[in-house]
């Protein structure tokens, strides 16, 4: 074991003894062994806990592989899928006559629209609001059926709470119609999509045969028929969302892992966790004992001591002793949450969540909308695994118990984590997303297929989405977005992977959200990062091809993910047929951070809304330094030249870094 762990330390440590740095021996030693690398108690030894409890998941990967992750994704709809806009706000001032409110209060509804009714008692408002919202969606359900009958075609109409109204126009075209199965495979389980293009119209003269047999041109001839009746607050497809996971495959050979050295025993790994008994977290700041903590760069300082030039400062405000409220309620809209997690089993931090995906392919879980939010899987394609994307997200946040002497830390040690599931196998659809932004804000309940509701009866104050549509912003999310806003909730999106402009990806190009573009280790921007104008801060995301600190290990964001590629046991470097923890790189990890940034300074301060969003632009974020995000132009095809003809590009990523550090001592 000895001989082992010695020649795993000269490999990681050889550019280092290169350079003569004696001094930095003992920190990297810490570091690779998992005994510190902190100040304070720091994690736990690796041999004093259970398998489960550290093997994880990551490896330097190829950088050939680089241009498939920033190849542009086409923008896909569900075939077929159409989402018009029901007219609540114009039935508000109606309905208020029709049940006798005064005058006056018809006539704010009129002007100030649906933000009116904070002006009548919470049980008047919910009962103008539920019938507004009825009325309309009825007359707008007429009215679709109305333009469809015109255009020649069928569509099962459906209402959802909010006002949203979905039309399905697969039911009158032939199976042969659909454009192809998601993931490029022919699995008769995955759910079906089009490419879409905006751009494309319905011609002036097409024929019932013509739309039978095409579902694409069915939909935008409905779509084109169904505006121009001009009965809607907005009509359009059913964009289908992605994650952003994206690596590639792992290679047989990956680059720079820790080397693998045949155990004298067999190490076997049950396909289940094995049980673990976790410990309550105690209520002391510092440094927190999960084992794996280590390893966690993206929650260090950026200056000082022990530090990583790309991290956001959390352990800052933990030394502090701020470490969070379970008042303080982060709804996680992704692919749910993995419940069995060693990390999450039980976990005090997540709260009573929902399933909001309607198409069972896609749920993968042969029912539809339910109370139940375990991540059923969100494969595409037969040699695709699960991402437990969701899982992985909400782990940063804090749905990972802290300070537990299991696996990693999360940001915020209390908060509460309410796992929303709008994203399933190949994605997400953007009708599902909408009615999980209402759902986690308390404004429309959940309708089962049974039509049980349910209802979320205490509201999200964070609302996470680590989700992408390479397409302008759908009205309908615009829509529920800014009625979450208008609560008070704080919305947080990230910006995409694509080393393009943040504008061209919803919810980035969104009004009323926090966009987050990633910084890697070394705290500049991450080479995949969206960026520009609509990016507010950058927070760590990673780079999993790139080990800054020679460790052995990637500089990607490392949280709970369970997986059965790759995984090792730190402590010896062997091989396990599965772990709980994996290094992943993106926007989607950046953006859990804000939202754990934000659950604490809510924490901290009792602030809300657009008030809690400023104070984390005023006390947490550390300025760009001048120049920072430029590039050469020839590098970066989408990045805009500083000046006519200069060969140098500037990449905006907004008014700075995501730094706790600086708030820690302020209140």
């Amino acid at each position: 074991m000895t001989q082992r762990r010695w020649t795993l330390a000269a490999l990681a440590l050889a550019p280092i003894l290169a350079l003569g740095a004696c001094d930095q021996l003992g920190d990297a030693w810490e570091r690779i062994t998992g005994r510190g690398g902190v100040e304070g108690p720091g994690p736990a030894p690796l041999d004093d806990v259970p398998l489960d409890a550290r093997a994880l998941s990551g490896a330097v990967r190829a950088q050939a592989d680089i241009a498939a992750l920033l190849a542009p994704d086409p923008v896909l709809i569900a075939p077929g899928q159409i989402l018009v806009g029901a007219r609540v706000e114009q039935e508000l001032a109606e309905t208020a006559s029709e049940m006798g409110l005064a005058s006056n209060f018809a006539r704010a509804l009129r002007a100030g629209g649906i933000e009116a009714l904070e002006q009548l008692p919470e049980n008047i408002a919910e009962q103008v609001r539920t019938r507004a919202e009825a009325e309309a969606s009825q007359a707008a359900s007429e009215a679709a059926q109305d333009a469809l009958r015109r255009l020649g075609v069928n569509g099962e109409i459906r209402v959802r709470p909010g006002g949203m109204v979905t039309i399905d126009l697969t039911s009158g075209v032939s199976p042969t119609a659909y454009g192809r199965k998601q993931g490029g495979a022919a699995e008769d389980d995955l759910p079906d999509a089009i490419e879409w293009s905006s751009a494309d119209r319905c011609p002036r003269i097409v024929s019932q045969g013509q739309l039978e047999s095409d579902i694409g041109l069915a939909t935008r001839c409905a779509i084109q028929r169904l505006a121009s009746s001009r009965q809607f607050d907005y009509v359009e497809p059913n964009y289908i969302a992605l994650s952003g996971f994206s690596l590639p495959p792992r290679r047989d050979q990956p680059t720079q892992r820790p080397p693998q050295q045949q155990p004298s025993q067999p190490t076997t790994q049950p396909s289940q966790p094995a049980p673990t008994t976790p410990t309550q977290p105690a209520r002391v700041g510092g440094a927190p004992n999960d084992p794996l903590f280590a390893l966690q760069w993206h929650y260090r300082a950026s200056s000082g001591e022990n530090v990583s030039p790309g991290g956001a400062g959390f352990i800052s405000f933990w030394e502090a002793q701020q470490l969070g409220s379970r008042n303080v309620r982060v709804a996680v809209l992704d692919t749910g949450l993995d419940l069995s997690h060693p990390d999450m089993r039980a976990a005090a931090n997540v709260g009573a969540g929902v399933d909001l995906i309607n198409n069972p392919e896609r749920g993968g879980d042969s029912d539809g909308v339910d109370a139940d939010p375990n991540d059923a899987g969100d494969r595409c394609g037969a040699a695709a695994e699960n991402s437990y994307h969701g899982t992985h997200v909400a782990g940063t946040i804090g749905a990972a118990a802290t300070n537990d002497r299991v696996g990693v830390a999360g940001g915020a040690w209390d908060v509460t984590v309410i796992p929303v599931r709008v994203l399933g196998r190949c994605g997400g659809e953007l009708a599902d997303i909408v009615s999980g932004i209402r759902w986690a804000a308390g404004i429309a309940p959940a309708v089962s297929a049974g039509g049980q509701q349910i209802a979320n009866r205490t509201q999200a104050d964070i609302i996470n989405m680590s989700l992408t549509i390479p397409a302008p912003c759908p009205a309908s999310m615009q829509a529920a977005i800014d009625a979450a806003a208008a609560r008070n909730v704080v919305v947080v999106v990230a910006a995409g992977n694509k080393a393009n402009r943040a504008s061209l990806f919803a919810p980035a190009n969104c009004n009323n959200v926090v966009v987050v573009g990633a910084n890697d280790a070394r705290g500049g921007l991450a080479f995949y990062s969206n960026f520009g104008p609509e990016v507010d801060l950058l927070a760590p995301g990673g780079d999993v091809f790139a080990d800054s600190d020679n460790d052995g290990r990637p500089d990607g964001v490392l949280s709970t993910r369970a997986t059965a590629s790759g995984c090792y046991d730190p402590l010896n470097s062997n091989s396990t047929e599965r772990c709980y923890y994996s290094f992943l790189q993106g926007t989607s990890m950046a953006a859990p951070h804000v939202s754990a940034a934000l659950a604490l300074l809510a924490a901290q301060t009792g602030l809300r809304g657009r008030a809690l969003e400023d104070a984390l632009f005023v006390r947490a974020i550390a300025p760009h330094a001048e120049n920072f995000g430029q590039i050469e132009c020839a590098r970066s095809a989408n990045a805009t030249p500083i000046a006519a003809g200069s060969p140098t590009c500037a990449r905006p990523s907004g008014r700075g870094r995501l730094d706790l550090s600086r708030a820690a001592q302020t209140r």
